[in-house]
């Protein structure tokens, strides 16, 4: 029954094995701090510094791991509890919207990762609200510590200066705009979070060259007709067949975000989730037709943008029973998902790999993930760790996006060794094998006749 529970919701999330990237935090995390400033490029240091002391204090086990994710995660439903509570007032809208958010798939997966998005969620949530609500200090430290956190939450801020902008771009045409800036609250935020920003968005800018050689994926029309939908439930292909689902969302979506700016009353405060969905994704997919830049999960207030804005659209439709209807369709659909996606998402059970290899290899043996892409796990999950290497019989580059911050070139292994010691070679489908070197038979020398 338990297992039943487990593989059919998210709790399969917080239990399933590590994969590359969560084993690359915590190797990472574990380094001086000093590494964080002068290793990583493209990542910033707020959530690797947190990890550091957050293991110092709580250990590296998996569980502990992903509940700083998940503590994190939890404060951004806190905020939109007490979020809702000022929009909506009585409504039930105000306990609604907490729970879509909850619940909603992409957000609920990433919760759970030994990665940046969980903090990423709780910035972006506090972010938005700060700047909706007027809070400007809150709103000045959520954006630079998120900014600090993934460095695409620029195009989040992006999006709220634009926002900003428009709003008052009547002020903004007239003479006396720039004397009474100089005291505005807001801009004094937005300088300031500017100024928070510039430092590493230069060593950003600096390090864009790596870029020639990254994993993204190209961007087609298939992709951007399913955007939304993929935003919202969190798919990136797998599997396979979700397509034509992610692209009917879309549409769906579409329609939730042209209702939502209907009426005039309420079209600046739901402009602004609008804005923080669309102008992310249409930098980044444009950018994308030339060089790819697009990774869902890399955009992650999208989907906290798209949950407004469906309960925005139900606030305004008037028939009560077509209204809580397609709320609870709604939400319906997303428990749903969250029952049947998490087996159809599952990382590979390396752990399960691993630990048949600590029983079977002896202190003699060495470990070799024979692809970067599971060297990282592998050394997670082995004991001990220092008796794991990457099999590069070629001595090819490290890939840098894979984790360079985490890798060294005394992890390499050229060749197999002698018998007895033993190597046991570690794929990234997870099955393995083992292998080695038989010693070559002594010549013997006939004596030299006289």
């Amino acid at each position: 029954m338990l297992s039943f529970i487990i593989n059919h919701s998210p709790l399969l999330y917080f239990v399933q094995s590590l994969w590359r990237d969560e084993a690359f935090s915590i190797l990472v995390a574990e380094r001086p701090i000093a590494t964080f400033i002068t290793k990583l490029t493209f990542e910033p240091p707020v959530y690797y510094t947190t990890l550091h002391y957050w293991i110092k204090i709580f250990g590296d086990s998996e569980i502990a791991v992903r509940s700083l994710s998940f503590i994190s995660f939890a404060v951004a439903c806190f905020v939109v509890i007490e979020w809702a509570s000022i929009l909506f007032k009585k409504s039930w809208l105000s306990f609604y919207l907490p729970l879509l958010f909850f619940a909603n798939p992409m957000l609920i997966y990433y919760a759970f990762e030994v990665r940046t998005y969980g903090m990423y969620i709780m910035f972006a949530t506090v972010s938005l609200f700060a700047y909706q609500q007027k809070r400007w200090k809150l709103f000045t430290a959520a954006t630079i510590l998120g900014f600090y956190t993934h460095t695409y939450f620029i195009f989040l801020f992006a999006s709220l200066v634009i926002h900003f902008l428009v709003i008052n771009r009547k002020l903004i045409t007239t003479k006396r705009w720039l004397t009474k800036s100089v005291s505005d609250p807001a801009v004094k935020a937005i300088a300031i979070s500017i100024l928070g920003i510039a430092p590493w968005m230069i060593r950003v800018l600096i390090e864009s060259s790596k870029l020639k050689n990254s994993w993204y994926y190209p961007v087609d029309l298939h992709l951007i007709q399913s955007v939304l939908g993929n935003m919202f439930v969190g798919y990136e292909g797998t599997p396979w067949f979700l397509w034509g689902f992610t692209a009917f969302l879309s549409l769906i979506l579409c329609i939730f975000c042209v209702i939502s700016i209907i009426p005039a009353q309420t079209r600046q405060r739901n402009g602004l989730f609008l804005l923080a969905i669309f102008i992310p994704l249409g930098i980044i997919l444009g950018v994308s037709f030339i060089k790819p830049l697009f990774v869902n999960r890399y955009l992650i207030p999208v989907t906290i943008g798209l949950v407004f804005t469906i309960v925005f659209a139900l606030e305004t439709i008037k028939n009560k029973y077509i209204q809580v209807l397609c709320a609870i369709v709604i939400l319906g659909g997303e428990i749903w998902f969250n029952t049947w996606y998490p087996l159809q998402h599952k990382k590979v059970p390396i752990r399960d790999t691993i630990a048949q290899i600590n029983i079977l290899k002896n202190s003699a043996d060495v470990v070799y993930a024979t692809n970067p892409l599971v060297l990282f796990e592998t050394m997670y999950y082995s004991h001990p760790r220092n008796g794991v290497y990457l099999y590069n019989p070629s001595q090819s580059a490290f890939p840098w996006y894979v984790g360079d911050a985490a890798f060294s070139s005394s992890l390499l292994a050229v060749d197999i060794p002698l018998y007895p010691k033993r190597a046991f070679l570690v794929n990234p489908d997870g099955t393995f094998s083992i292998s080695y070197q038989l010693p070559k038979p002594a010549t013997i020398q006939k004596p030299r006749e006289q």
